[in-house]
């Protein structure tokens, strides 16, 4: 029975998250209410509440669970470990294309807590985590990197014709290498 439960309650999670996406595709999501949601996703109110406070915390939820996903893609990566970094691309590459529509959402939120500047600190974390000792110039590196890769990943995710994500990894790739040695 228990099993049953959570099937539908990751299915009113799901319904709520694609009516979210649509409807920030539509318009600002400052203007979005949980009206619009729940009417969009044709669910109850008290479904909604349910699970979420409004739909700041529904957005925080889906963008705390997508970066606990980029988090675990990138766990085991090393500062220089280029040979590692391919597969890595691939999957965060992967995963940003089957979320294309919400991650492209998330990006168009304006924000200092915005969903791209929360990937940076992911990268810059995963960056640093394995430099017991770190310079100054260590830190201000993994910035740079972080910015350029979720700069490079937010235009590729967000074109209306994008190259292929075999090209972006490779370009991605070229880009980075050098720069991890």
């Amino acid at each position: 029975m228990e099993r049953q439960e959570d099937k539908r309650i990751r299915r009113t999670k799901k319904l709520l998250r694609q009516a979210l996406t649509r409807l920030m595709q539509q318009k600002d999501f400052k203007s979005i209410t949980v009206t619009d949601v729940v009417r969009e996703a044709d669910i109850n109110r008290g479904t909604f509440y349910a699970h979420y406070r409004d739909v700041y915390d529904l957005r925080e939820r889906i963008e705390a669970e997508m970066i606990a996903d980029f988090r675990g893609m990138i766990a085991g990566l090393r500062p220089s470990e280029t040979a590692s970094l391919q597969p890595v691309l691939s999957r965060a590459v992967d995963y940003l294309e089957e979320n294309r529509e919400i991650v492209t959402a998330l990006t168009q939120v304006s924000g200092g807590d915005g969903f791209g500047k929360k990937l940076i600190g992911v990268l810059e974390e995963c960056r640093l985590e394995g430099m017991p000792f770190r310079s100054v110039e260590d830190v201000y590196v993994a910035r740079f990197l972080a910015t350029g890769m979720v700069g490079m990943l937010e235009k590729w995710i967000t074109e209306s014709q994008p190259i292929p994500k075999t090209e972006m990894i490779t370009l991605m790739m070229r880009v980075l290498a050098p720069l991890l040695q």
